[in-house]
């Protein structure tokens, strides 16, 4: 509806630390009031519709709400007055769906949200209350009990009223737990009923009808085509949605859903097989984003290791010195280490490895001795780069394909890495050379090619602060 369908909960009502006939409560009366109203505030009539709530109770993992919060609302604090917190927390332990932690400091449900879509169906408008006081609310709740279960009392106002707090109508919904309690309601509030069978609120007489009869007859009284109005917790008057928490689930639930599919779509992307250029030769991906090592091809005896370097020896300045006597393809030199390996573009024949021998290179101020790396070995190295330059093309890849929201993070959420390289810190940051991760083991690794001729005589590796290995 638009603004006649107003409903305000009654914990937007101001009332006094009192009975319905204006009172002081009695402990008795505090008590009694406490668990009806608790059970109200988590209950699936108002839960729902009630955002402060509903968004506390997500905050906890568990659920759980601090009793001392719920205990600062308008109709808690009366009740307070009266009762102490220990005592809520006692008297709230005997709840059929509510519970307390062993501390008696929160409090949740043990049960799930359900979702009711017939609260319109079980709704009843009624019109013909006096001026709002600070009591009428509670007397309101106290008449309509009679009639049966009843889940709330929701005073309707006038939204047009330019007040700040808007007036009260003089009409509120009600919404009856059960249909047929409803049902007997409305028959007892028709017109032909006898005048001293009539329900009234005091000496006054109320005009009685079900909400979908109400709405009904305003919309015809308005020229509203019904089919355009919805119905349920998602609506709203002048314009304003009210707070839905099933809404608000679905919506979490989609988002949810569509990570995972994201994430599905993604996996299943990356098992496509891709081809690239490596040492000259085509090889292509397994379903695992990895190489076959049988499609390997690398020339042979083109690999060395060298040991006894210095700490914060300088792979860079190492790989400079290589290259003016044979054009390197890597160098295997993890920070912090004192060995490591070389790999070369081609072979590397026993005169060539003599004059690197002979050349007594020092790394980080020690002099290193070299050796040949056995085929197996050497063939390992060239798998772990084939591996290497397969992941970081894969994740081109996925850039490329990626839709433009989806660049800062394709698998649903958010992310400051712009594409997968650095999944927090186990890869390192960016996948393009990892920052900080070789793929079998935590080393940063680098392999890089370049050339730049050095002075003769025993070359002198240079120290670092930060060693690294080439990319």
């Amino acid at each position: 509806m638009a603004a006649e369908d107003v409903a305000v909960k009654a914990e937007d009502v101001p009332v006094a630390a009192s009975t319905s006939n204006g009172a002081p409560l009695s402990i008795e009366e505090a008590e009694k009031e406490c668990q009806k109203q608790i059970e109200f505030y988590f209950s699936d009539a108002n839960l729902p519709t009630d955002k402060f709530l509903f968004t506390l109770s997500k905050k906890d993992p568990e659920g759980w709400v601090p009793l001392a919060t719920i205990a600062t609302f308008k109709r808690m604090r009366p009740i307070k007055e009266v009762l102490s917190l220990e005592k809520i927390a006692e008297l709230m332990r005997t709840s059929t769906f509510l519970q307390v932690n062993e501390e008696g400091d929160k409090i949740k449900r043990t049960n799930e949200l359900v979702r009711k879509d017939d609260q319109f169906d079980r709704s009843a408008y009624v019109k013909g209350f006096p001026e709002e006081s600070e009591t009428l609310q509670k007397e309101m709740e106290a008449f309509f009990d009679q009639f049966g279960k009843i889940n709330s009392v929701r005073m309707r106002r006038d939204q047009n009223s330019k007040e700040k707090k808007k007036p009260f109508k003089g009409s509120v919904f009600v919404e009856f737990a059960n249909a047929d309690e409803l049902n007997a309601f409305l028959e007892k509030g028709k017109d032909d009923v006898p005048e001293d069978q009539k329900i009234k609120f005091g000496e006054a007489d109320l005009k009685i009808m079900s909400k979908h009869d109400y709405c009904q007859m305003k919309m015809a009284e308005k020229g509203i085509d019904p089919n355009s109005i919805q119905r349920g917790l998602g609506g709203g008057q002048s314009g304003k949605k009210k707070f839905n928490a099933f809404k608000e689930m679905d919506q979490r639930r989609n988002k949810r859903e569509e990570a995972e599919e994201r994430r599905r779509k993604a996996k299943e992307d990356r098992a496509l097989p891709l081809e690239f250029d490596f040492m000259e030769t085509k090889l292509t991906t397994k379903p695992d984003g990895t190489v076959d090592v049988e499609q390997l091809q690398f020339p042979q005896q083109s690999v060395v290791a060298f040991k006894g370097a210095g700490e914060g020896g300088n792979w860079k300045d190492l790989k400079d010195t290589l290259v003016t006597m044979h054009p390197t393809s890597f160098v295997e030199f993890p920070t912090g280490a004192v060995e490591g390996a070389v790999g070369f573009k081609s072979t590397l024949d026993d005169a060539k490895f003599d004059e690197i021998v002979e050349k007594k290179i020092t790394v980080g101020g020690q002099p290193v001795t070299w050796s040949r790396v056995d085929e197996d070995r050497a063939r390992q190295f060239y798998l772990d780069r084939a591996n290497f330059r397969a992941a970081y093309l894969i994740d081109q890849r996925e850039l490329k394909q990626a839709e433009p929201g989806q660049i800062r993070n394709h698998f649903g959420g958010h992310s400051s890495r712009g594409f997968r390289g650095g999944r927090g810190g186990g890869r390192g940051g960016g996948r393009g050379g990892r920052g900080g991760g070789h793929r079998n083991g935590g080393d940063q690794k680098r392999k890089r090619e370049g050339d730049g001729p050095r002075s003769d005589g025993p070359p002198q590796v240079a120290s670092a602060k930060k060693a690294k290995t080439e990319a």
